[in-house]
């Protein structure tokens, strides 16, 4: 390892364009500057396609995306992962077809690891042991990166210079010899003619009317216009792209509702590839590697000198450098056989030197939390490390002979849940996700590091952001625009390449792609390296190899669907800062070109604003206030968002002599003119903002209307989204009385004056405008009210194995004619709906006369033969009163062996809360059999038992339930008529004050208040219309104290329990749900059991018998029933059930899925 010095560590080219140089249209318009972007820009400039990058940061030397502070650890997915159900059946039906993907990421990437040769790292030696001292079923190697370990050329023709070992790539390596986006790909497209533009964020894409090509519609944010917040992000400027879109997950984000019919929600499923971050803190361990035996220890705060380098510091000489951040990688995969969700890679790290202040306040944090000790010494140890600790910190104790210097650094990757999401509110991205710091694979893995740490002498610490929920960090966030593993929109947002389907079917937007991290549907937790294969035995962790390999896959397959030829043999030659593109394929409007040709040069200095009014458009001249009244009755505005840079005018002559290029004056002696760039919005001239693309600004220009006065003259080249230019002249009149004046001079300098007119100069406005105009909002219309109901076809009453009866409802599929749903009809599938804890109510909660389209109705328009149980719950009052949830799992089983012997097929089950329960009793102790049901579908709870926070404080003792019991008696009325007692009144003013988490649950219903007190709040009140809400006790009648305490002991013990709480959830019970397919849904504000309790059973049967037959499905903003009862459940949640639902009917007819 050597330093830069002589050698300049950025010697590639200037990849920015100037903004001004914008196009209006392209060929292909790339968001993004990652992997996936760059090669995407990178293939379609050498098949001789016009392509702009819109890039939101600014190339402050580089641009490259997350390549700019990754590890650069390339790594390909194992067979294994690719053979995931997840995946499209295009990859996993063949994983060899990512091959020569792969092969050409690494040609362009140059992936190398560590050389033997060069120095020594204490790191690297450190993983190294604990790799031996975990067994021989791990293997280690070094990991191969993205970096130069000497100086050379790269494949784009870029000088990269020799790794200094720093330790730095996290947070940026200005080293130059890590091979990023910027110096391979993105290079390579600048090179082939494509242009870059940076402090674009783009906010959405628009289909153009006549379906060729799309409009990006994006921010810019140039300097000083971020002061005008609100006008930045509805002010927006506009490409066009008459081929493709790509790599566009920040739109998908923001602005995908204005493409048509994308109905898989955008930033679901979203991923963290399993990742753990966590620092390790030792006071003493020996390390014997290669037959010599080193002292070594790292994190723990100690009086040994023996360190690791675990952070960056560029003080420390070359021989005690840290070395890139990763360099070797302990493989833990393969223990499980058959098992891949089990398996999961360790790999070193290190913390780059502008983070190692904040590591070390998060250090003695750490000392300050552990347990209590429990010996007198021990605490006196304890607080002197901690105020040592205080003590030293301003002093920099990271340093060489530091705690931090003996801090190790590990980053895990392994399979999650892939159950983050990423939404939108107020325009802020919103991050959502379960608790995986408590999931069973996440302690295993602690378990590992703690063995290893601890036998190192030392103590494991918490990962850097731990805190009272047990989260983790990432580094790798995947997924949220995933590909689809059915081939159609319902499955996912992409198909395998990345296009974007249109709906429910497998039609796609033409010429939209997504090909980044967002379409990658799994955590990828296993890897392969070609080179080496026989070492690494199918490992790795890291995305990026896969990423670039999905992405070249997509373009090269589009390209050749597209018969583009993509010149892949052509090299570039030399690239450094002096070079110029080899090809150029700028062409813009005749007025465009000379703006950019002429243009003045900047002192540097710019400003930004705002204008509003209103426009009269006419054919004759008028007064500007005439202008300004006829328009304003008209409510015709415009609206103008200028960034204006200060330039001084430059003349073409230069002095010989000299050799000094001469300031050359106009005609009125101006030395000075700005330089505009914005948008101008006027929805009676065009649709969409149109773009200034020619704007001059001539600073205090003599005025001929009035004597001792001057103007700022406009002078602005517009161009609109229907491809019609227009001039805009305008002026800003200042006189000598504005300057004596403080009212004079604001609306001197604020009041614009506007005439536009078309290039066949035919006069179409004049326009009156001021600043900061408000702006108005639009209203919504209610919702109609819903029309007649469906009705059951028969009842039947069952009478159970212990001499119970109960109510089975049967509704008939409807007849297939409803042509846009018809090829979802499923033929008579028998369908059982088993409803929560709701007594003998009037309506079930899955046929609900108030809702537009209730559940049964759903699924009987789509052929189902639905059955809508009530169980014993809900019979007779001596019968209710004393059965448990235990006792209902024989209801479920009688009704199966019904629709089993009615309909020689195999129901589908959809349960809710307590029914969901138990049907899980019933599967767990063999009352119900396996066989008898074709897939399940539980909302809310299932095996599992997590409640919610008041809901386990209520639980923690039965005091409450015998207080109840002893004023009241064992019935709890909700809607019948017994609730009227004199107690019950009472009940009903206490519960007005039952704490509620936020101001959208507050309401007046003492219906829904008994309900919250009885079992939590059971919705989100935004997801309710007035129709249900008002009806709450139509489908909640009553309850009994039994049940309830039944469910509380359930809730208290957190898994499913019998009549003599004994647990149920057992492995040898657990072997009765082996090849059930279940969905798993919990609302994400679930307020009666935490969503957590579906993501145990969920991790615990997919890791116990398998990936494939489980799915898991958070729905967004809902609670605990209302994804059943919610206004807009069928949109949001019906057609994730019923998907699964046709999935299942496949599978059993043998149909491939």
């Amino acid at each position: 390892m050597t330093t830069t010095e002589g050698h300049r560590p950025d010697d590639y080219p200037h990849l920015t364009s100037p903004f001004r140089s914008m196009r209006a249209q392209y060929d292909v318009v790339v968001v993004g500057s990652g992997y996936g972007a760059g090669v995407a820009a990178s293939q379609m400039a050498r098949a001789g396609k016009s392509v702009a990058v819109l890039e939101l940061g600014w190339e402050r030397r580089p641009l490259g995306g997350c390549s700019l502070i990754n590890a650069g650890v390339f790594l390909e997915a194992d067979r294994e992962t690719l053979q995931m159900s997840v995946w499209p059946s295009e990859i996993r039906n063949d994983t060899s077809v990512l091959r020569p993907y792969y092969s050409r990421a690494a040609e362009m990437l140059q992936p190398s690891p560590y050389p033997e040769d060069h120095p020594r790292l204490l790191k690297l030696e450190a993983i190294q042991t604990q790799a031996e001292w975990l067994g021989k079923a791990v293997s280690f190697y070094r990991t191969p990166l993205t970096t130069f370990f000497r100086r050379e050329r790269n494949h784009v023709g870029v000088m990269m210079q020799e790794n200094c070992g720093s330790g730095n790539e996290s947070t940026g390596l200005d080293d130059g010899s890590k091979n990023t986006v910027a110096t391979t790909y993105l290079a390579d497209a600048w090179n082939w003619g494509a242009e870059i533009f940076c402090g674009c964020e783009v906010r959405y894409i628009e289909q153009e009317p006549n379906q060729e090509g799309y409009v990006v519609y994006f921010a810019w944010h140039g300097r000083g216009r971020s002061a005008f917040g609100e006008e930045v992000k509805t002010q927006l400027f506009w490409v066009k792209a008459v081929g493709l879109v790509t790599s566009i997950y920040q739109p998908a984000l923001i602005g995908c509702h204005y493409l048509e019919r994308v109905v898989f929600p955008w930033g679901w499923r979203f991923g963290d590839n399993g990742d753990l971050a966590s620092l390790k803190r030792l006071r003493s361990a020996n390390f014997t590697h290669g037959g010599k035996e080193n002292v070594r220890e790292w994190g723990h705060v100690g009086l040994c000198d023996s360190k690791v380098n675990g952070i960056s510091e560029a003080a420390s000489g070359p021989a005690n450098r840290p070395g890139p951040t990763v360099t070797g990688v302990v493989d833990r995969r393969g223990l499980s056989p058959g098992d891949a969700l089990a398996g999961y890679v360790i790999e070193d790290g290190c913390i780059p030197k502008a983070l190692s202040p904040l590591i070390q306040a998060m250090l003695v944090l750490q000392t300050i939390r552990f347990p209590a000790p429990w010996s007198i010494s021990e605490s006196i140890s304890r607080f002197g490390e901690t105020i040592s600790k205080f003590k030293l910190l301003p002093f920099k104790l990271y340093k060489v002979r530091g705690a931090m210097q003996r801090t190790s650094t590990y980053l895990v990757m392994s399979h999650d849940s892939n159950e983050l999401t990423l939404t939108l509110k107020d325009g802020r991205p919103i991050l959502h996700g379960p608790g995986e710091g408590r999931s069973e694979n996440f302690s295993n893995i602690r378990y590992a590091l703690g063995y290893v740490i601890s036998r190192a002498g030392g103590k494991i610490g918490s990962s850097l952001l731990r805190g009272r929920d047990r989260e983790e960090v990432t580094v790798h966030p995947l997924g949220g625009a995933n590909m689809s593993s059915t081939g159609t929109g319902r499955g996912g947002v992409t198909n395998h390449l990345g296009q974007v389907y249109k709906g429910h079917g497998s039609a796609t937007h033409e010429g939209l792609v997504c090909c980044d991290a967002s379409v990658i549907p799994t955590a990828l937790g296993g890897y392969r390296f070609p080179r080496l294969a026989a070492i690494a035995n199918n490992l790795g962790v890291n995305p990026l190899a896969t990423i670039t390999a999905l992405a070249e896959r997509s373009i090269d397959l589009i390209a050749k669907k597209r018969q583009f030829y993509i010149d892949t043999d052509t090299p570039n030659g030399r690239l450094d800062v002096y070079s110029q593109p080899m090809v150029s394929r700028r062409v813009e409007h005749g007025f465009q070109k000379a703006a950019v040709d002429q243009a003045p040069l900047s002192i540097g200095w710019q400003f930004s604003e705002v204008l509003n009014g209103h426009i009269y458009m006419q054919s004759n001249d008028l007064d500007s206030d005439a202008c300004e009244t006829l328009g304003r009755s008209s409510s015709c505005t415009m609206r103008m968002f200028l960034t204006i840079e200060i330039c001084r005018r430059i003349g073409e002559s230069s002095d010989a002599e000299h050799g000094m290029v001469l300031t050359m004056l106009d005609t009125f002696g101006l030395q000075y003119e700005g330089i505009c760039t914005g948008t101008v919005a006027c929805r009676g001239l065009s649709r969409g903002p149109m773009r200034v693309v020619d704007g001059r600004i001539r600073f205090f220009f003599p005025s001929k209307k009035q004597a001792e006065s001057t103007a700022l003259r406009y002078s602005l080249r517009l161009l609109s989204l229907e491809d019609i230019s227009y001039k805009l002249e305008g002026y800003k009149e200042i006189d000598s009385t504005s300057a004596i004046s403080i009212r004079g001079m604001w609306e001197a300098t604020t009041k614009v004056n506007v005439h536009i007119t078309r290039d066949d100069e035919m006069k179409l406005v004049v326009v009156f405008l001021r600043p900061f105009a408000p702006a108005r909002k639009s209203r919504r219309s209610p919702h109609p009210s819903p029309g007649p109901k469906q009705q059951p076809f028969n009842t039947t009453i069952l009478r159970t194995e212990d001499g119970v009866t109960v109510r089975l409802q049967e509704y008939e599929p409807l007849p297939n004619i409803n042509e846009a749903i018809k090829g979802e009809y499923l033929g008579s599938q028998p369908v059982l709906f088993i409803p929560g804890v709701t007594g003998n109510a009037a309506h079930s909660t899955f046929a609900l006369p108030y809702l537009r389209c209730n559940m049964v109705e759903y699924f009987t328009a789509r052929g189902c033969r639905c059955y809508v149980l009530t169980p014993r719950w809900g019979s007779d009052a001596k019968t209710s009163a004393q059965c448990t949830v235990y006792d209902c799992r024989l209801d479920i089983a009688a009704a199966l062996q019904h629709i089993l012997h009615e309909q020689k097929r195999k129901p589908y089950v959809i349960a809710h809360c307590q029914g969901s329960v138990a049907l899980a009793m019933g599967l767990l102790d063999g009352t119900i059999k396996r066989t008898h049901i074709l897939g399940i579908t539980a909302n809310a709870v299932f095996m599992t038992q997590v409640l919610a926070y008041w809901n386990s404080l209520k639980a923690a003792t039965p005091a409450l339930i015998r207080l109840y019991e002893f004023i009241s008696g064992t019935h709890y009325p909700i809607g019948s008529s017994d609730g009227n007692k004199p107690i019950h009144k009472v009940l009903d003013i206490l519960l007005r004050i039952y704490p509620v988490e936020n101001r959208r649950d507050i309401c007046t219903s003492t219906h829904c208040h008994r309900t919250t007190f009885a079992f939590g709040l059971c919705w989100n009140h935004n997801n309710l219309d007035a129709d249900i809400h008002d009806n709450v006790g139509q489908f909640f009648a009553d309850t009994h104290t039994k049940l309830l305490e039944h469910v509380t002991r359930m809730g208290t013990h957190g898994a499913c329990l019998d009549n003599d709480l004994r647990p149920l959830l057992t492995d040898r019970n657990l072997r009765n749900l082996q090849d059930i397919p279940i969905l798993f849904m919990s609302g994400t504000v679930n307020q009666v059991f935490k969503p957590e309790s579906t993501l145990r059973d969920y991790e615990m049967l997919r890791r116990r018998f398998g990936e494939h037959l489980y799915r898991r499905f958070l729905v967004e903003g809902y609670g605990h029933l209302d994804p059943v009862i919610g206004k807009n459940a069928a949109n949001d949640v019906y057609w994730r059930v019923f998907e699964h639902v046709k999935w299942c009917v496949q599978g059993q007819r043998g149909t491939k899925t």
